[in-house]
């Protein structure tokens, strides 16, 4: 399991498994938790840590392991469905006449647009997402879902996500598509050789990432500690492509999340116009899905990003030295004056250091790079007070940087205005994205 971090607040916001980090996971990818979206700044060894995001949420593209609907019973869905719209809306299955009649009432409320079901599949558009309304079952409209992403990619250039249920297939582009395009591409797949498609795509899909790190480690041809964050996908396919490994991870996806057969049976059964295909905008059915979820998810207001990280370094313990007397304590940067003093002799020449720096002055071996950085520090505070503290309290945020940050304000400006300070703010958070993506290279 991955501890999910948020980055601003430092708090612990939830847990995703293995399978979910190795397949959708990336450094710059979102997910839907806890009802809000979030961004992946940086993956490490058991915890992501994540950026609140605040604009409209994406679509979430993992749901768990939900038992799959068979093919079968979608299709009877769908039939139940135009049953209904052709006026058979008799009772034949064990629930009320109640129960029932409010079914009836929601397909027939449904106006001006055309009502998916085992004879009619609709391609519903708004702005960058299509919505593929199918009754298809879970694996079929997996299968589909995979093999429709992976040509539009090809045919766009540019990735496009997918996400899909027992009754729908989500597909988000990064700016709009002609919906002639995505039925071009529907019709254009050879029903017979959607197998070897398949293989060939999937090879190409961090989904495949999990079950290849699985079948390996049972082959014992990587650890039980094997940490795929010291590897990137392309070159973890490529170790083992043309191999058994590979080709029994091939076939374990395959078998476990794809139905080849009832695929194959949809394909012809459009291309022969047994099933008819509408093109529409967005219908009660499409909205119905997560991805409304996440379309229409409010913006989490930056005030609340914002009062978090303050909070947070303000609850920082942080080492002061007085670099005129010597004298070391410490405090919470919440605590602090506006123009911190030393207790001891009231020098306002005030550092904040390390615990290594105290070792370092205590034992007499601070050597001319550690005074000079704790010289920095001293200046930095003298100029900017208790904000030059909260600034410091960031992490990875050292001299070099606080005073980057902090040369675009004033001591008054920050003690007078409740904008500029947010700003400050702002400006500390973006250090410590900054720091997350980037500590591996300084770690090394």
């Amino acid at each position: 399991n991955y501890i999910v971090v948020d980055i601003a607040s430092r708090k612990k916001i939830g847990i995703l498994d293995e399978s979910f980090v190795l397949s959708n996971a990336y450094e710059g990818s979102t997910f839907i938790l806890h009802g809000r979206p979030w961004k992946v700044v940086k993956i490490e060894e058991d915890s992501l840590l994540v950026s609140p995001i605040n604009e409209i949420g994406r679509v979430p593209s993992w749901v768990g392991e939900d038992i799959p609907v068979p093919f079968e019973i979608a299709q009877e869905v769908g039939a139940l469905r135009r049953e209904i719209v052709e006026g058979k809306d008799n009772l034949k299955y064990p629930c009320s006449r109640g129960d029932f009649d409010s079914i009836v009432r929601y397909i027939k409320g449904v106006k001006d647009f055309a009502i998916p079901s085992d004879k009619t599949i609709t391609i519903d558009v708004h702005d960058k997402v299509v919505v593929i309304n199918a009754c298809f079952g879970t694996k079929v409209n997996e299968t589909l879902g995979r093999i429709l992403s992976s040509l539009l990619t090809y045919k766009v250039g540019e990735s496009v996500r997918m996400g899909s249920d027992p009754y729908r297939i989500i597909l988000e582009f990064s700016r709009q598509i002609s919906v002639s395009d995505i039925e071009e591409v529907l019709l254009s797949i050879e029903p017979e050789g959607i197998e070897t498609l398949l293989k060939m795509t999937l090879k190409n899909s961090t989904f495949l990432k999990w079950y290849l790190i699985h079948t390996a480690r049972k082959f014992g041809a990587i650890s039980e500690d094997f940490s795929y964050s010291n590897i990137g996908t392309k070159r973890l396919f490529e170790l083992f492509d043309y191999t058994m490994i590979m080709e029994e991870t091939l076939n374990k996806a395959i078998w476990e999340k794809m139905d080849i057969e009832n695929t194959k049976r949809v394909l012809k059964e459009i291309r022969e116009g047994k099933i008819k295909i509408v093109k529409q905008g967005l219908s009660p059915f499409s909205t119905s899905f997560d991805i409304n979820r996440g379309l229409m998810l409010p913006e989490r207001p930056e005030s609340v990003i914002i009062d978090a990280i303050e909070r947070r370094l303000e609850e920082k313990e942080v080492f002061l030295v007085c670099l005129n007397c010597m004298n070391t304590w410490r405090t919470r940067v919440g605590r602090a004056e506006l123009r911190p003093k030393c207790p001891r002799c009231s020098a306002f020449r005030i550092a904040i250091a390390r615990s290594e720096d105290l070792t370092a002055l205590n034992e007499k071996k601070a050597d001319r790079k550690r005074m000079k950085n704790l010289s920095t520090t001293a200046s930095l505070v003298l100029s900017y007070g208790k904000f030059a503290l909260l600034t410091l309290a960031g992490r990875g945020i050292g001299a070099k940087t606080a005073a980057r940050i902090l040369r675009n304000y004033r001591f008054y400006e920050l003690k007078t205005s409740e904008e500029k300070r947010k700003r400050l703010l702002k400006d500390i958070w973006r250090a410590e994205l900054q720091y997350a993506q980037t500590r591996g290279f300084w770690e090394k």
